[in-house]
């Protein structure tokens, strides 16, 4: 069965909290994981902050009956998607970006360059 939920990719490792699709909670027409990034840092890191690392958060759109994979643009590779594929238990699925999940250094690059 396909889950949702958050996840981070720090130092070539997934991490993440993945529940099924009949625990999560729906805002928007979407299905989601009410488990948080940040939770989920402290859970397995002791220092820094957690929006500093490449992360993203897998739901299901209920309207257009598809995975979503949000994902950081520097983890956006195919062997990343497929560890998360793999990890979340999902077949098709489609990818989209969203500056909630950029970390830090993809933040800063999107400053960068813009023309002031």
């Amino acid at each position: 069965m396909a889950k949702i939920g958050p996840f981070f990719y720090i130092n070539n490792k997934l991490i993440y909290n993945a529940c099924d699709l009949d625990e999560g909670r729906e805002q928007a027409g979407k299905l989601d994981n009410s488990y948080s990034h940040e939770m989920l840092y402290d859970d397995n890191f002791s220092s820094g902050d957690y929006i500093d690392y490449p992360r993203g958060r897998v739901i299901w759109d209920k309207e257009k009956s598809r995975m979503i994979i949000y994902i950081d643009p520097c983890i956006d590779k195919k062997n990343v998607l497929d560890e998360i594929a793999q990890a979340f238990e999902i077949g098709e699925y489609v990818t989209a970006s969203d500056f909630h999940y950029h970390c830090k250094n993809c933040s800063d690059a999107l400053f960068d360059d813009m023309d002031w």
